[in-house]
């Protein structure tokens, strides 16, 4: 990549004065340009002129910059980005491929993994560190770490160990997906050595990790992975827990079309959340106490400031049709309560509905893979029932586990 003050030089002699002014920090010197894309660690902006394009570092630019870009990816991640959108599927023949290939792995009627463990140390590699560029990228087996800062590859493995466990995890689900089954891949994680800079990069500010789906990338500061510097070197707390990082790295995972309208909001989120409150420790998650663990997180565990929706034992949430069709941007507007609701029923698909034998569910994610969506894939999850039926099911489901829900319009 040519050096920032060699690209603004360039774009200065014959930019036109349109677009929005971008300032490098370092030398102040300016340049006018259309701002296109961002990927989290660089900034695509377009002369208008020729409508040549050139790619920026962020961390070259201005804290304006900076501002600009983040609130620009943040409003691309919550209205245009829908995962669903074929804008950011890749198309070569050799994806496509892969993805074919990986539906002879997948099932929807394996049985439910009840542990899943790795390796105390996972293997890294260093594929590049560059001083100049403060650019130190390394690899597991199936993710792709870029850091700001040198790491050593003990400290890595460290918390790559999180990472493969949720991968395989993810991958053992039966919910039919082909993602985590791509032969290949590397899943791209961006860490920051500072949380500043994590936020200039275009995360919420009050986040601890965050799935971007315009480059299908994780976001993540060292610290949420409980690394930090000690004297010349870093190290990590090997204790250190972290309920986002699993529920981001779900979402990094799900099949695209399962953000299709119908599924994205309750079914993504809440999937996102079950892996995250899956009791996880010493790299082995365990779903053997996972109903306990889900209404603790649901009801009670803010409580005692501990993290968890804190619903309380009886829960009001919407008619269940309006929840499940609920555009994305109303879904997060509550996003506690929806979160928390979004789990509840997941895990009542999963595990209770039809004695858990998930006929339903397993309807709906395959009309969700042949491209339906919206009313046409709940019809599938529906399987007859009237949406009446369904609330009285789930509500009464979760009553015998102590669990009161009460759906708006319900009698």
């Amino acid at each position: 990549m040519k050096p920032l003050i060699m690209i603004l030089s360039s774009l200065a002699i014959l930019l036109p004065a349109s677009g929005r002014e971008w300032t490098d920090a370092e030398t102040g010197r300016k340049v006018e340009a259309e701002y296109v894309s961002s990927d989290g660690e660089q900034v695509k902006i377009q002369r208008q002129s020729d409508g040549k394009s050139f790619s920026l570092s962020l961390a070259k630019l201005s804290e304006a910059d900076r501002s600009y870009v983040s609130q620009r990816m943040a409003d691309k991640t919550e209205n245009e980005l829908d995962p669903g959108s074929d804008s950011d599927v890749d198309t070569s023949s050799s994806r496509r491929s892969r993805e074919a290939d990986a539906t002879k792995f997948t099932s929807y009627t394996a049985d439910w993994p009840s542990q899943v463990k790795v390796a105390a140390q996972v293997d890294v590699q260093v594929v590049s560190e560059d001083d100049t560029e403060k650019k130190y990228v390394y690899r597991s087996a199936h993710y792709e770490y870029i850091c700001d800062v040198q790491l050593s590859q003990s400290v890595v493995g460290s918390f790559a160990r999180l990472f493969e466990a949720t991968y395989e995890y993810v991958k053992l689900l039966p919910l039919g997906m082909r993602k985590p089954h791509l032969e290949g891949e590397h899943f791209k994680i961006l860490l920051f050595e500072h949380h500043g800079t994590y936020v200039s990069n275009g995360a919420p500010p009050e986040s601890a990790g965050v799935y971007m789906s315009r480059g299908d990338l994780i976001m993540v500061p060292l610290t949420s992975l409980g690394v930090k510097k000690v004297g010349s070197r870093y190290m990590r707390d090997r204790d250190h827990s972290n309920k986002t990082l699993p529920h981001e790295i779900a979402h990094q995972l799900t099949d695209r079309k399962y953000y299709s309208e119908g599924a994205r909001g309750w079914f993504t989120e809440g999937l996102a959340e079950y892996v995250g409150v899956t009791p996880f420790r010493s790299g082995i998650y365990s779903t053997k106490q996972q109903i306990s663990a889900v209404k603790d997180y649901v009801t009670a565990y803010g409580r005692d400031k501990n993290g968890g929706r804190a619903l309380g034992d009886e829960i009001r949430m919407a008619a269940v049709q309006d929840f499940m069709l609920m555009p994305y941007s109303s879904f997060t507007a509550d996003a506690n309560r929806n979160y928390g609701c979004g789990l509840l029923l997941t895990y009542y698909f999963f595990h209770m509905d039809g004695d858990g034998e998930r006929v339903a569910l397993n309807h709906f994610l395959k009309a969700l893979q042949d491209g339906k969506k919206g009313q046409e894939a709940i019809d599938a999850l529906l399987m007859g029932r009237t949406y009446e039926q369904l609330q009285e099911q789930i509500a009464k489901a979760w009553k015998s586990r102590g669990v009161k829900i009460h759906f708006d319009g319900a009698r």
